[in-house]
């Protein structure tokens, strides 16, 4: 993946999310209301200046695969998702939701978040312990500096 810079960071954000409609119905059997809620998520993840790599899924729920999120909580991103595909798609096909009888929601209050890193936690915790050293090595050096481009090493 590649890394983004901003006007005071630089690195990657990615995130894996789950939403399943209310009472698991198989809401996205139905392949318009599949088309529709993919284009209304990417819809979304434009205007909030988020880029959605993917959505896929199943009949009965959806994956998201996001980048550059870190402006946003996780708990606050997936509230703008799900509640902006639940209002496009109750206001644009109410005769093809009806079928599901979802009731007032339609997805289910929880959702499944992992954030996604290039690295695994393994790799992460060796490089914070031991190869951090070198920066205490500098500063803690014998010999004094003697010119600006003489360094000890």
């Amino acid at each position: 993946m590649d890394r983004i810079s901003s006007s005071h960071s630089y690195g990657e954000s990615a995130l894996h999310l789950q939403f399943t409609p209310k009472y698991r119905r198989d809401v996205f059997s139905d392949p318009l209301l599949l088309k529709a809620t993919r284009g209304i998520l990417f819809w979304v993840a434009s205007q909030l200046g988020i880029e959605l790599v993917a959505a896929e899924g199943g009949p009965d729920h959806i994956h998201l695969f996001l980048r550059n999120w870190k402006n946003y909580a996780i708990p606050v991103l997936a509230n703008r998702l799900k509640g902006r595909v639940s209002f496009e798609l109750r206001r644009r096909f109410p005769d093809h939701l009806a079928p599901f009888r979802l009731g007032e929601s339609f997805w289910t209050d929880g959702y499944f978040y992992e954030t996604v890193g290039s690295v695994t936690a393994e790799a992460r915790q060796f490089y914070v312990e031991r190869c951090q050293t070198k920066h205490w090595d500098e500063v803690f050096h014998t010999e004094p500096q003697k010119t600006l481009t003489h360094f000890t090493n």
